[in-house]
């Protein structure tokens, strides 16, 4: 059984919808079946997917084991610091209205109560996650991203035909609030940031190119801007990709950070030479 509480942003949510939100990664056909089955409760009683839910509310959902939340992937954990493996499509904690009831916070927290993230990763890429057990970790290693003592490498694959086999990209990213995207431009501006961009084609196979990236800088979408924006967006990218592209491979998104460097001026001094890294993607191989 899986159980949830309804935060004052599911306020009159219908049930189908808030269930769907709150465990995005159990496939839409278990809800139906669910719900079928009478299997989804709203404070004890049997509920229909129009039911709709208020900020209190306790959800309950009956599913079989096999779509129950795994435990976080670990590939670091020394009671302090945890490198974990984020699978795509896992949002990292709750979303804006405060409905998450599977993230890879709450996944981590099965073995350490009181962790932290370190940093985030959107919802639709994957891969190498810090996250702090404790409160003095998690200060420490929020100054080094602060002071970009990190190094953090993506694996991406994007639209081929690359003329450079590697380089190096600068520009400024303007964000619009009103459909959360960001625009790369070529020159300052107010509310512009400054952002860099390394890039490296392991291979090019025409129609699309395994890349490795590097962001020198850390911006919300700078790594999927900047490719789309010298003509290579990534695969799979609804909001920053080629329509048609996408239409034709018919895939998620292909990003996904392959692992995280510490460098020597971060505070987390035990930690500075330090590789953690994730295992490569099935779509990478």
């Amino acid at each position: 059984m899986l159980t949830s509480e309804a935060p004052h942003g599911a306020n009159a949510m219908p049930v189908g919808r808030y269930v769907r939100r709150a465990w995005p990664m159990i496939p839409a056909h278990a809800f139906r079946d669910a719900f079928k089955r009478r299997d989804v409760k709203i404070n004890g009683a049997r509920a229909n997917e129009s039911d709709p839910v208020s900020a209190g509310d306790q959800i309950e959902l009956f599913l079989p084991d096999r779509y129950l939340p795994e435990a976080p992937e670990i590939s670091f954990d020394d009671g302090r610091l945890i490198a974990c493996v984020k699978p795509q499509g896992l949002p990292v904690d709750v979303d804006s209205d405060g409905i998450g009831a599977d993230t890879l916070l709450s996944r981590i927290r099965r073995i350490h109560p009181d962790a932290q993230l370190c940093h985030r990763l959107d919802a639709q890429t994957g891969g190498l996650v810090l996250a702090a057990a404790d409160g003095e970790t998690l200060a420490r290693a929020e100054e080094t991203f602060r002071l970009h003592a990190i190094q953090k490498t993506y694996l991406a694959l994007a639209k081929g035909g690359f003329r450079r086999a590697e380089g190096t990209l600068s520009g400024y990213l303007v964000k619009n609030a009103r459909d959360s995207r960001v625009t790369v431009i070529n020159h300052n501006a107010p509310g512009a940031k400054r952002i860099e961009t390394r890039y490296r084609v392991i291979e090019d196979c025409g129609a699309f190119a395994r890349v490795q990236l590097e962001p020198v800088t850390g911006r919300t979408h700078q790594l999927r801007a900047h490719m789309a924006s010298i003509g290579h967006p990534l695969i799979g990218d609804d909001k920053y990709g080629d329509r048609d592209l996408n239409r034709k491979f018919g895939l998620p998104l292909r990003l996904w950070c392959e692992s995280v460097r510490i460098l020597k001026e971060s505070p987390l001094a035990e930690y500075r030479g330090q590789t953690f890294a994730s295992p490569k993607p099935d779509w990478w191989k």
